[in-house]
């Protein structure tokens, strides 16, 4: 079982040397499955994905695959994905069953995994007992209205591997938002490069450029034991994909409808048109002198007022926790949620079998709907990155992460030199995966020099 190294909560980083390994090494990405995937808590799927009793979502890792099912109003299963007879796989993708039948030869299991059926079972000559016909369970465990698994039966309990995360994102209410949307592609880069290109802000005026005609906005992150935090510390505005960072010379009442704007035009996400539109009428309810917080304030009271009228109700979230929680938060190891009082970006990486130059991107809004409202979505695959296909934000992150795996394997490299302040969640990261792993830890420059 993994243990995560002594709780950093609130590190700022010192200067770190990483190892190219972990990118692009076939043997590295081997030892991932023993060493990490079978050892640690992982998102499935959601529980919007298995509303009703019977609903099932096949999640998979590398070489394996876990069955989710809905076995009780209030109770989620997971099971390997394999019959007990001679191991074909029982299912795919997600859909409704009353029971679980092998194609093969029939046998069949109720939804506790108990089996209920085997032919020809006389055959055996009663050597055959239920308890070892039974499905083998993955453990299990819900949050936020995510669904985990950890293939480790010795392992903790999920609210330990989460450590503060749920203080900090649990009064969003995640688990009464619906997708919004959720597409995924292959893409030739490395799981953990397409992580750390979501868990720091540092490339954001760079890849950007939209981003530059409000300024020069800064990020900082900070390593919160097992995952990562990344906030703003820009003079005022909204975070990565507002476009909202240093301003200079514009009235701070227009701020708000600019950034959100853009970001429902470039994110598809990090904002929702009850947003946009309560921002549009700051500069007409609000006087020239009205201060940053004056504008905050007014925004959050105008759209919740607004979404109150159509039947979206708020959670109640403490106006310093708004300020605190940050832009982001890395999940351990490969999820990254965005999140807010009505809506979430997220994603989620996976390795692409034992490839380490390929992973598997899923990216999902999150937003909150009236009762009964929300739209029906499915993972749709979206391969060709032109057109309409992905918002230009992540289409302009893309365009780095090929070309960065291509460099990763340049014999040059004598060790990846990430900012301290503004990407301590990627060497957060990297340090809790070299716990995991034990090779390959960040090194200290100063260590270097010596």
């Amino acid at each position: 079982m993994n243990q995560p190294v002594p709780h950093l909560s609130g590190v700022v980083e010192v200067p770190m040397a990483l190892s190219v390994e972990p990118y692009i090494s076939p043997e590295y990405a081997r030892e991932e499955k023993d060493r990490l995937w079978l050892k640690t808590w992982q998102l499935a799927c959601r529980e919007e994905e298995i509303p009703r009793v019977g609903d099932f979502y096949t999640y998979e890792i590398l070489d394996q695959s876990v069955i989710v099912a809905r076995t009780g109003e209030d109770e989620v299963s997971a099971y390997h994905n394999a019959c007990r007879h001679r191991g074909r796989r029982l299912l795919k993708g997600c859909g409704r069953a009353t029971h679980f039948h092998c194609p093969y030869h029939g046998w069949q299991w109720n939804l506790q995994g108990d089996n209920t059926h085997v032919l020809d079972r006389e055959d055996w000559a009663g050597t055959l007992d239920d308890k070892r016909l039974a499905l083998k369970t993955v453990k299990v465990d819900r949050w936020a209205g995510f669904v985990f698994v950890n293939f480790d039966p010795e392992s903790g309990p999920l609210s330990e591997f989460l450590e503060e995360v749920p203080h900090w994102l649990g009064p969003f209410e995640m688990e009464k938002m619906r997708y919004k949307w959720r597409q995924w592609l292959r893409y030739d880069c490395n799981w953990k490069v397409a992580v750390e290109a979501f868990i720091e802000g540092y490339h954001a005026v760079t890849t950007h450029p939209q981003v530059a005609m409000f300024g020069g906005g800064k990020t900082g992150s900070t390593s919160e034991g097992l995952h990562g935090r990344l906030f703003s510390v820009g003079t005022a505005g909204g975070g990565i994909g507002t476009g909202v960072g240093k301003v200079d010379a514009i009235d701070i009442r227009e701020i708000p409808y600019k950034g959100l704007k853009q970001a429902q035009e470039t994110v598809w996400s990090n904002t929702s048109d009850t947003f946009v539109a309560a921002a549009r009428t700051l500069p007409d309810v609000l006087p020239e002198t009205a201060t940053q917080i004056d504008v905050s304030m007014k925004l959050m009271e105008t759209a919740c007022r607004m979404d109150a009228e159509r039947g979206v109700e708020w959670p109640r979230v403490d106006p310093q926790h708004m300020m605190n929680v940050g832009i982001n938060w890395h999940v351990f190891p490969n999820t990254v949620l965005l999140p807010n009082v009505t809506f979430c970006l997220g994603f989620r990486m996976r390795p692409d079998g034992f490839n380490p130059d390929s992973c598997i991107m899923e990216v999902f809004a999150l937003e909150r709907y009236p009762e009964g409202k929300e739209p029906e979505t499915k993972w749709e695959h979206k391969p060709d990155m032109t057109g309409d296909n992905w918002p230009l934000l992540l289409k302009q992150d893309f365009r780095n992460l090929d070309e960065v795996q291509k460099g990763m394997h340049s014999v040059s490299h004598d060790g990846l030199l990430p900012n301290p302040n503004q990407e301590a969640c990627v060497i957060n990261f990297q340090r809790n995966l070299a716990a995991c792993m034990g090779r390959d830890a960040p090194r200290l420059l100063d260590e270097e020099r010596a």
